[in-house]
């Protein structure tokens, strides 16, 4: 295979990667379908938005952390197929209301809440798992292919999605999304990762549940990581939350959101092949606290971007750069953590990702019904460039972890 996609040479990688690149596919579909169902066929504002989109995270939050021990104590294969089908089922659920017209916003909500939590469990172990696919001197590859395979289906979810919403109609992107489930259950029913068996430990349950929060604390460059993490999440997401009101300001409809999200999702596939490309021993503080300036000065460009053709042009800048920060601080983490609390950090590292989605989706709703969608983008762009120019100015904060290892 060539240097940048040699991971793939492994079978059960290879089968892994596609199985997730069409799963996340049709999960990137409907989210571009709920948003617009919210907006456009439900009539709800900004703030709708964000209740929507905590009710779907908020049980990372909550959930995290004990996902993180399964993850540790679990076939980590099992439980991922087993998420994978009552997944299929809720999004089979979502488009039978909706193809009846029974879908209101209270029973949306109960359904992403469903799925929220199937997701909690999920995303641990799906992590820690690439480890158990790949040899440790092509982790660097394989997390970062990992990761491009999510930023394609960013890029080709949105899209099909748009065309589908425009020509078929929601129900048909919510059924497209089950059937997309079957493809990652059959990869992960045929291969057999090489999990490493368990120590055995006279902790108490606590102790075992706390255990990735310990190591954090005692290791500064890990705890560093993560709170970029978050601080990228909690307001860098902001656009992505508003996106349907932008769409909408820009009077583009349903269609032109799945573009527009598109856009942000080609750009995040150029960054993680880009960083595929780079060698183990790479800089990752560099490479982090560089991708957070630059995403917070495009995201103040976005901001106020008068035409949807320059959006475009700025979210495929702002999804390679997030995909730098994302990818640099998941590799420098999975790098240097020892295989039996693997699932544990990256339960925090899902934490920090998706656990702070929900404070993010309401932070930008509130912000927009109050301040507008414009000025909301800008101040989460702001607080991002700040958190980077800190990084500049203390370099120390992740120096002695600097070469990922």
């Amino acid at each position: 295979m060539p240097s940048t996609f040699r991971s793939l040479g492994y079978r059960d990688f290879r089968y892994f990667w596609i199985g997730a690149l069409l799963s996340n596919v049709g999960t990137w579909m409907q989210m571009i379908a709920l948003g617009a169902l919210v907006v456009f066929v439900l009539k709800g504002s900004a703030i709708t938005v964000g209740i929507v989109q905590f009710a779907s995270t908020i049980p990372v939050l909550l959930l995290s952390m004990f996902a993180g021990v399964l993850a540790d104590r679990v076939n980590r294969r099992s439980l991922l197929i087993v998420t994978q089908v009552l997944l299929l089922i809720q999004a089979v659920a979502l488009g039978w209301l909706t193809h009846v017209r029974a879908i209101t916003v209270p029973s949306l909500i109960a359904i992403v809440l469903a799925g929220g939590v199937m997701t909690a469990l999920m995303f641990p172990a799906w992590q820690a798992m690439l480890p158990d696919l790949v040899p440790r001197e092509d982790l660097l590859n394989a997390i970062a292919l990992n990761s491009a395979q999510f930023q394609s289906a960013r890029f080709i979810g949105p899209a099909i999605a748009g065309l589908v919403l425009a020509g078929i109609g929601y129900a048909a992107v919510f059924y497209l999304n089950g059937f997309s489930y079957l493809t990652v259950i059959v990869a992960l029913a045929v291969i057999r990762p090489k999990q490493e068996a368990r120590p055995h430990t006279d902790e108490s349950p606590l102790r075992v549940l706390t255990g990735g929060l310990r190591y954090a604390r005692e290791n500064t460059c890990v705890l560093v990581y993560l709170v970029t993490v978050a601080v990228s999440t909690v307001f860098g997401f902001f656009y992505i939350y508003l996106m349907p009101i932008v769409a909408k300001r820009y009077g583009i409809g349903p269609q032109g959101l799945g573009y527009l999200m598109a856009a942000s999702g080609l750009g995040a596939v150029g960054g993680a092949l880009f960083v595929a490309r780079l060698h183990h021993e790479t800089r990752k503080d560099i490479l982090v606290k560089t991708g957070l300036v630059i995403v917070g000065v495009l995201l103040l460009a976005f901001a106020y971007s008068p035409s949807p053709w320059l959006s475009m042009v700025l979210l495929v800048a702002i999804g390679g750069a997030f995909m730098a920060v994302s990818s640099g601080a998941n590799t420098a983490i999975q790098s240097m953590v020892p295989h039996h609390i693997r699932g544990r950090i990256m339960a925090l590292f899902v934490l920090c990702f998706m656990g702070m989605m929900p404070f993010s989706s309401l932070l930008a709703g509130a912000l927009g019904e109050k301040v507008g969608v414009g000025a909301a983008i800008a101040i989460g762009a702001a607080v991002i460039l700040a958190h980077g120019s800190l990084l500049f100015a203390r370099p120390s904060l992740l120096l002695p972890c600097r070469d990922g290892s």
